[in-house]
């Protein structure tokens, strides 16, 4: 377990994606990234900035969200192979790192490239239309920049 690690002295997720990246590859305004310290830390981009869809308010209100997480311990291919052999229909992805993932029921990536496991996943009810295609265009970004140097 990773109780007795201090993520707050881990790398900082949010150095894989920039505000601008995110916001090119989606087509939709994004609010700056904000990490998550939980295990693995966490990038959250918040993707419906200002007036959210559900219903107008003074203040903004997001409500679909762009997760980044990186991991480059031992741990990373553990969870990488674990994840794929949950029960979630998990679809094969090719070209990108040495084997990677999709979950459709999860909107989820999830790619290891040597000991690097790099997830992108969106969350809220509404995903962006090519999510897929979406989150590849953006684990392709992010996975070099998460590869410890």
């Amino acid at each position: 377990m990773h109780g007795s690690w201090d993520v707050s002295q881990l790398d900082d997720p949010c150095r894989t994606l920039t505000q601008q990246g995110v916001a090119q590859v989606l087509a939709v305004p994004v609010n700056p990234p904000r990490k998550v310290d939980s295990w693995p830390p966490v990038c959250a981009f918040g993707l419906t900035p200002g007036f959210g869809p559900l219903a107008p308010s003074i203040s903004p209100a997001v409500t679909e969200y762009l997760y980044v997480l990186d991991d480059s311990a031992t741990s990373g291919r553990e969870d990488f192979e674990r994840d794929r052999s949950n029960p979630a229909v998990v679809e094969p992805v090719t070209g990108i790192g040495d084997d990677a993932y999709w979950t459709p029921d999860k909107t989820e990536l999830q790619v290891i490239s040597g000991k690097t496991h790099v997830i992108t996943k969106f969350g809220g009810a509404k995903p962006p239309v090519d999510a897929k295609a979406k989150a590849i265009a953006l684990a392709r970004i992010a996975l070099p920049r998460a590869i410890p140097r």
